[in-house]
């Protein structure tokens, strides 16, 4: 399978809600990684950071078409 890019402006759910979150910007960590910093989409009040491989993880995340 692919590995997907994390960009910024993509929307992700969890497997097992129904909250949907946007990428607002990138960032990578004292080790390298990419993290995601998202947004709640109808409550940009709420915010988290995801690592990039946990969002491309199908089994964590599932992208939402726009």
């Amino acid at each position: 399978m692919a590995r997907r890019e994390v960009t910024p402006g993509q929307k992700y759910q969890q497997t097992d809600s129904t909250s949907v979150w946007q990428v607002v910007d990138l960032v990578k960590d004292a080790e390298g990684i990419i993290h995601a910093r998202m947004i709640r989409v109808g409550d940009p009040t709420t915010r988290k950071t995801i690592s990039a491989p946990a969002l491309r993880d199908g089994r964590l995340y599932r992208q939402v078409p726009d």
